[in-house]
């Protein structure tokens, strides 16, 4: 090796192997982490990802062509070491200030794909550029023998490819769901700043010096506050970032920055107005006993239900372990006796689950990151064959009816219901889409006549007759929307590429 530090010494051979091997795990958990940071904003679709691998792929491919000029220049390890402390400092400024940045493109982008491809470009190709250098670098370094080139690149390159596997492997199943995300991106720094530390050598005291400082840095300095609004919990999850907000009387649980539940503090009432929306599956089936929900969220659509309808048997079925342990620690939620909770992907669940459901609701639809294979024809199919006679479909949807994804639902869910129903709830951007199997067309008169007698017989707030009277029957053309099937459901391009007048996650109003 062409260093001067002791080339052949054991200690140098060492300190060599971990200068490669550690930067690209760093660089691939980087990558895996990126998506936490970016997703508050612009989701967790196919183009958050297509966005995050397309820019650290750029990057990567201008920091071997760099990597390799400068270790022409000065084939030291002290040179790959600033290059390296140079990625440690810019990952430490990203995570001062990357959530900043991030709300602000997105609001500047309207949280589109080409805001998404911005925000990655701005926060992570700098400092994925340098650790890219660190390939070439190292072949160039230990080069000695021309005619052993190509075996000694077969090396290094399955040596800096066992350390991205360790890095991916490591963020996924480790960092991501145990660690908020300052402290995994305070890990980064300090591996991109204690790799650029094993570059030293006795000409190179302030490199070690500054790269222990840097490796240091994150753990010891105070980090950004949370301002007015007080951020009570934050958990990165393998499928989204959870934040638990409180600001006045209101506590609310975000997913991936959309709110997804709400509670007033003084009264630990559920306070997000959308789940009276449920009531209008009573105006099809009066006597429901068991009710599916598809998304826990709070568990403020249980607890509605609950205080309306002590006798219902609910069934909740999460994908995302962290969501019940929120709920039970902020917002009250408790399984009953005659409620259970089932940790599982709700499509998974639905085909295998032998019990029928007289209502399914499904509330996964959140923001701008929605599971296809929620969404298609064949998920609605077995969903009605879960049914008891004269069982519902709920499938609640925030935004406008003229939102092409909620066209595309509306029009797969036409395939396989007989009738399916449009209703507004006051005081709530939401929409609730009924699936009946019920002859039809049912005139609004009918459905209100219905809610007189169930408000004569029940006494429930909001009345069934307001529920109604919020029923919608709009003249849509359908014909520019696909039905989304198993085969092709482009949910994330309906999703991201909508008109932004058109918003499918607005807030809904308590």
């Amino acid at each position: 090796m062409s260093d001067g530090a002791s080339p052949g010494g054991a200690l140098y051979r060492a300190r060599f192997l971990a200068v490669v091997v550690l930067p690209g795990a760093v660089l691939m958990a980087l990558e895996i982490v990126s998506s936490r940071l970016l997703a508050p904003q612009f989701g967790n679709s196919v183009y958050v990802w297509g966005s995050i691998i397309g820019v650290f792929l750029g990057a990567m491919s201008a920091g071997y062509v760099a990597g390799g000029r400068w270790a022409d220049r000065s084939p030291r390890l002290p040179a790959l070491g600033r290059l390296l402390l140079a990625a440690a400092v810019i990952q430490w400024a990203t995570a001062l200030g990357g959530r900043t940045a991030v709300a602000a493109l997105g609001a500047w982008t309207g949280g589109r794909p080409a805001g998404t491809l911005l925000a990655a470009t701005l926060l992570f190709a700098p400092a994925t550029f340098f650790l890219a250098t660190v390939a070439p670098f190292a072949l160039r370094v230990a080069a000695r023998d021309p005619e052993r080139l190509g075996g000694l690149a077969g090396r290094l390159y399955a040596l800096s490819t066992f350390g991205s596997l360790a890095g991916t492997l490591a963020a996924t199943f480790l960092l991501i769901p145990t660690l908020a995300l300052g402290a995994i991106f305070a890990l980064l720094v300090s591996g991109s700043a204690l790799s650029a530390a094993l570059c030293f050598d006795r000409q190179a005291a302030r490199l070690l010096a500054a790269s222990l400082l840097v490796a240091a840095g994150p753990w010891l300095a105070p980090r950004p506050g949370g301002g007015e609004i007080e951020v009570l919990a934050e958990r990165i999850t393998p499928y989204q970032t959870l934040v638990v907000r409180e600001v006045g009387d209101e506590r609310t649980l975000e997913s991936d920055g959309t709110r997804h539940g709400a509670l007033r503090v003084t009264t630990g009432e559920p306070s997000l107005s959308y789940l009276a929306g449920a009531q209008a599956a009573w105006l099809f089936q009066p006597e429901i006993e068991r009710v599916l929900v598809l998304g826990l969220g709070s568990g403020g659509l249980g607890q509605y239900l609950h205080a309306r309808f002590p006798e219902l048997a609910v069934t909740y079925v999460e994908i995302d372990p962290a969501v019940p342990a929120l709920a039970e620690r902020f917002f009250g939620y408790r399984t009953g006796p005659r409620d259970r909770l089932v940790l599982d992907d709700g499509r998974r669940y639905v085909v295998a689950a032998d019990a029928r459901f007289d209502l399914i609701y499904c509330d996964t639809y959140v923001g701008q990151s929605v599971p296809f294979h929620l969404a298609t024809r064949e998920f609605f199919g077995e969903a009605a064959a879960r049914l008891t006679p004269g069982g519902v479909v709920a499938v609640n949807l925030a935004g406008e009816l003229g939102h092409p994804f909620a066209k595309a639902i509306l029009r797969t869910m036409r395939q396989v219901y007989r009738q399916v129903m449009i209703f507004k709830i006051a005081g709530s951007a939401n929409l609730l889409f009924l699936g009946v199997d019920e002859p039809g067309p049912t005139p609004t008169a009918e459905l209100v006549a219905r809610g007189r007698a169930l408000d004569e017989r029940l006494e429930i707030r909001p009345p069934f007759e307001s529920i109604a009277l919020g029923r919608m029957e709009p003249d849509l053309d359908l014909s520019d929307v696909p039905v989304l099937s198993d085969e092709y459901a482009p949910v994330d391009a309906l999703l991201n590429f909508a008109d932004r007048r058109a918003r499918l996650a607005l807030p809904d109003r308590p």
